[in-house]
């Protein structure tokens, strides 16, 4: 393979493992949000007598707490992942 050839094949192998790992970080941190919103949510129903009684200002701190747990994750995973890339580059100039 040309060596023009092979800088483009590794150009698209690198893309293919950053959409990858972006999708499967990105799917953790809705799951892992999603369920600090749930245990949320199931903890101000407990404190109530009843599910109508439940004020959409704590839905909505809830779902927000979520969020910011899914961020948080998503900017965390984002910040290991160009440092093992920078690693990467490193070793590999080497």
């Amino acid at each position: 393979m040309a060596p023009r050839n092979q800088g483009m094949s590794k150009f698209f192998s690198d893309v293919k493992q950053w959409f990858l790992h972006f999708a499967t970080t990105y799917s953790i941190a809705v799951k892992s949000g999603a369920n600090v919103a749930g245990k949320q949510i199931m903890e101000a129903m407990e404190q109530l007598n009843q599910p109508a009684d439940i004020p959409a200002g704590k839905l909505f701190a809830a779902v927000k707490i979520g969020v910011q747990h899914a961020s948080e994750h998503m900017v965390n995973a984002g910040i290991t992942f160009v440092e093992q890339m920078k690693n990467g580059q490193k070793s590999s100039k080497k």
